[in-house]
């Protein structure tokens, strides 16, 4: 038997989270695969027809707070959906066939959850269906089901439960029912026209606004679903938004719309009521036409969330500029206006573009119909009825701590210049929420953080170090100087002045230090000037370590032990350790596989996370904070087992900088020791940290690692670092060494080696066969083909901005603008080089690719014709950088399949391939494809 493969047995034995059927019957088919008996018959090969029951773990996973209970969401490529219900006590399962949005109640007695029509369901019917509300006990007592519930939430005290049905057809209003079911005594009660509604927190108050035609009887409600007391708060004709109770108390607040006929849409008054439980609650009132300060000509905007300060004294709200409505000229005089007009005194359709605009005109366009929008940050005291402006033309970002006294604001304003091409900085400044006076008190910074919970110190990265800024004393002091680490990411090739931090993690929570990240650690660095704490010790080891915000709230306790999740920048492992300030970090599970998405239950240590593998699917373990006693609880895809399956190691090579890089190399499902095969080799930047990525066979996805395992390759995802001036160059000299590492490994045809990428990825696809001859084919989506043209391009996607910034410090990485040095971007495109074309090329594009221009894959096509080269180009009509239509989608894969097949394993040639095809041709057989 192969040695690799009693290595893996014996890490299966040794590991308790592996001691599952499923991960047993995954290793049992890895090791026949690996010798031999996978060709007598043991495993199928997977096929096409195969690939709809493949599962995944969806996004939504939670504990009942008392951890007795977990379920997961189940997506299928088939669109049989499910949700997988666990008791944790017991080991029961329970499947919710086609469930969604599934919530426990607080007292973990009932969960409610969508079920939604089948996808043949949907597909039968021509209008939209609607889902069913599934109400179900979890100790065994009769459940219910309601028919077109649209929104439902339990109360906290898990006594009530709140369906809000869909908004009957033809009402103009959003108002609906909503009913209140006792879930003791199953008593409902039924209110009507209730648009919104959320409960107190820790209480049993529902806040209901109301939504009538015709507005009549509009207004907030307040129900007690224990007394069965109802309250009108606030009627009038308008439309009321934006519920928002104070967490852990029974202050509400809410929008109320109001019209001025002199202008456009509608400002907002803000109504607020504190102590609604006591015998004397006080309610306010927010109107801009009666509090001193407002600005004319501005309102309030509901399009985001009112916010509570933490005392409880303020509410955060935000103001915009308030358009008037035009002055309506007579009809009469329009007429005559016009009459007296000769035709060429009509405006001209044109836009005039200025080489001194700071931005150009598609991008003021965008930044004009953005500050229409700009929506400037304030504060309403309610102590003193005072309204203060914090955001403003100055400060235009001011970062929201609703527990502090003084915010930051930023200008970037002074460095507008600098940013048309990538290096732009900020101004910070002091905001004095009480008064709204600003002091600036850091000029041309990068990187500035929260401030302080005592409003005293703020963080902020220059250079390599970090420093804190002392508000009180206006002085600041460099709290890295001397430490043998760097806290910004010193190993980023893309040519900026200034580099990326690792991160600002949070204040400790008396405000006398806070924490960071390094390169490799999690530092406490103190306000004072003390000697910084470094808490993890990972550089020996290469070891990665990240604070995980589990039970996170605001601030950080250092008496308290923190999770921090743990990365191997070289070996790939990864899993979850404990650490407490001053105390020798633990490490709790550390496995040769991608472990993540930890969580807790609210009322219980009990703790779940994922662990995933190239050849394992993602799986739920569950156990207490330890981590270790862990048990597997959900097992995606047994049926894997079935079927052949590759495997997956690491490879090590050196660029032609000498720089030590790894990337990920991924076996056939049906490799047999002793043979060469095929190999695609799949670029971007940085991809070996996806070694452990277990990637679902689908249709879908058309750059698919299991799809061309299972199809019989080897598949290559090297790192590739980028010398600034010469990305296209430097990077085939990293493919060329990456490739011969593992062509002299002797299980890859050097014959048959393929290349693919997409976007970025695109481009060097589409680049590096004009420089290299030792890829036998290749494919490249929506690449950049001429540096030189798209350097001068609009990045419609971002703004309408330039790609000024994106070439010369982002990923293009070409430092300089091209009449600088024609050269680099001469000998750096694939169109001046298309000479040197001597690799069958197929180019993807979407003609409606709005970040890279599409016509760049024309400019390709037309030089390759005229020299004569082996290139297909693909237009995907209606579709972007990326495909978004599922048939678009399989499309592109199988003709993937289809080149590959050809050019690296020897497959009939398809006609597409071989020659043109006639426009009427096409047509005609797209007709019989409908058909």
């Amino acid at each position: 038997m192969h040695s690799k493969t009693l290595k893996i047995m014996h890490q299966f034995f040794q590991a308790p989270w592996r001691k599952s059927l499923k991960s047993f019957l995954v290793l049992f088919a890895f090791v026949f695969a690996n010798t031999g008996m996978a060709q007598n018959g043991q495993l199928k090969p997977l096929t096409v027809a195969d690939y709809g029951q493949w599962e995944s773990l969806g996004f939504s996973s939670t504990f009942s707070d008392d951890g007795n209970w977990f379920f997961y969401d189940i997506r299928r490529n088939n669109d049989k959906n499910e949700v997988r219900l666990h008791h944790l006590t017991d080991n029961a399962l329970k499947v919710l066939p086609e469930g969604s949005r599934a919530q426990f109640s607080a007292n973990s007695q009932w969960l409610g959850y969508f079920i939604n029509p089948t996808a043949e369901a949907r597909e039968k019917s021509k209008k939209p269906l609607r889902s069913q509300f599934r109400l179900l006990s979890l100790n065994g007592a009769d459940s219910l089901t309601v028919e077109d519930v649209n929104a439902f939430s339990f109360s906290d005290d898990s006594q009530f439960l709140a369906m809000k049905h869909y908004t009957a057809s033809g009402k103009k209003s959003d108002g609906a029912d909503l009913i209140i079911r006792n879930l003791k005594t199953g008593k409902a009660f039924n209110f009507g026209n209730v648009s919104d509604f959320a409960w107190q927190e820790n209480g049993s108050l529902l806040a209901m606004t109301i939504d009538a035609d015709g507005k009549a009887g509009n207004g907030v409600q307040l129900f007690d679903a224990k007394t069965n007391i109802l309250q009108v708060l606030d009627s009038k004709e308008a439309v009321y938004t934006g519920l928002n109770w104070r967490e852990e108390s029974d202050d509400l607040a809410v929008f109320r719309s109001f019209k001025n006929e002199e202008y456009e849409d509608s400002t907002q008054h803000i109504l607020a009521w504190q102590k609604l439980t006591t015998k004397a609650p006080v309610a306010s009132v927010f109107d801009q036409q009666s509090i001193i300060g407002f600005p004319a000509d501005n309102r309030v905007v509901n399009n985001r969330s009112l916010t509570w300060s933490k005392n409880g004294q303020s509410i955060f709200f935000e103001i915009k500029v308030w358009e008037k409505k035009p002055v309506k000229a007579e009809a009469k005089e329009d007429e005559e206006k016009k009459d007296s007009q000769d035709l060429t005194d009509e405006a001209p359709a044109l836009q005039i573009w200025h080489s001194t605009d700071v931005q150009v005109i598609p991008e003021q366009e965008q930044l004009a119909k953005r500050r229409r929008e700009d929506q400037y940050l304030s504060v309403w005291h309610l102590s003193n009825n005072k309204f203060v402006q914090l955001a403003n033309d100055l400060t235009e970002s001011v970062r929201l701590q609703t527990d502090a006294t003084i915010l930051i604001g930023s200008d970037a304003t002074p460095y507008e210049k600098e940013a048309m091409f990538g290096r732009g900085n900020i101004d910070a400044y002091t905001v004095d929420i009480m008064t709204g006076a600003r002091e600036k008190i850091l000029t041309k910074v990068n990187y500035i953080y929260a401030v302080s919970p005592d409003a005293q110190f703020v963080p902020y990265v220059e250079g390599k170090d970090v420093f804190v800024y002392n508000i009180k004393t206006k002085s600041k002091k460099v709290l890295s100087e001397g430490l043998d680490t760097s806290f910004v990411n010193q190993d980023d090739d893309h040519p900026t002045p200034d580099k990326r931090p690792y991160g600002f993690v949070a204040w400790e929570k008396k405000g006398a230090s806070f924490f960071v990240h390094s390169k490799f650690d999690l530092w406490q660095f103190y306000t004072n000037g003390s000697k910084p704490r470094k808490i993890t010790d990972g550089k020996a080891e290469q070891m990665r370590s990240r604070y995980a915000y589990i039970d996170f709230e605001d601030y950080i306790d250092e008496k308290e032990a923190m999770y921090v999740s743990l990365f191997g920048t070289w070996s790939k492992k990864s899993g979850y350790g404990m650490v407490t300030p001053g105390k020798k970090p633990k490490q709790l599970i550390w496995e040769d596989a991608r472990v993540g998405r930890l969580n807790k239950a609210e009322n219980a240590e009990r703790y779940a996370y994922t662990i995933e593998s190239f050849s394992d699917s993602p799986d739920y373990f569950v156990g207490s904070g330890a981590l270790t006693d862990a048990k597997q609880v959900s097992n995606t895809n047994p049926f894997q087992s079935e079927y052949q399956w590759g495997r997956n190691e690491l490879v090590q090579y050196t660029n032609a900088n000498g720089q030590e890089l790894q990337g990920s190399l991924f076996y056939p499902a049906n490799y047999e020791p002793g043979k060469k095969y095929p190999m695609i080799t799949y670029i971007y930047e940085l991809l070996s940290d996806g070694l452990h990525s277990y990637v679902v066979p689908s249709q879908r996805s058309y750059y698919n690692n299991s799809v061309f395992t299972q199809e019989g390759y080897f598949v290559l995802m090297p790192d590739i670092l980028f010398d600034a001036g010469d990305p296209g160059i430097s990077s085939v000299r990293t493919m060329e060494a990456a490739v011969k590492t593992v062509v002299d490994m002797g299980v890859v045809d050097e014959k048959r080696v393929g290349l693919i990428g997409h976007s970025w990825g695109g481009y060097q696809a589409g680049y590096a066969v004009t420089q290299t001859d030792i890829f036998a084919a290749s494919v490249a989506g929506a690449g950049l083909t001429n540096l030189t043209s798209m350097y001068g391009m609009i990045a419609w996607a971002f703004g309408g901005a330039p790609e000024n910034e994106h070439f010369e410090v982002s990923q293009e990485r070409m430092e300089v603008a091209p009449y600088m040095d024609v050269d680099r971007y001469i000998r750096n495109s694939s169109v001046f080089n298309v000479e040197k074309l001597n690799t069958p090329l197929l180019f993807e594009v979407g003609d409606n690719d709005q970040n890279v221009d599409w016509r760049q894959g024309i400019e390709y096509y037309n030089a390759a014709r005229r020299a004569g080269k082996q290139f297909v180009l693909l237009v995907y009509a209606n579709e972007g950088h990326g495909l978004g239509q599922d048939k678009n989608r399989s499309d592109y894969q199988m003709r993937i399949l289809k080149w590959f097949g050809h050019y690296l394993k020897g497959e009939p040639i398809e006609p597409w391939i071989q020659q043109g095809i006639p426009y009427e041709t096409q047509m005609k057989n797209l007709k019989n494809w409908k058909k």
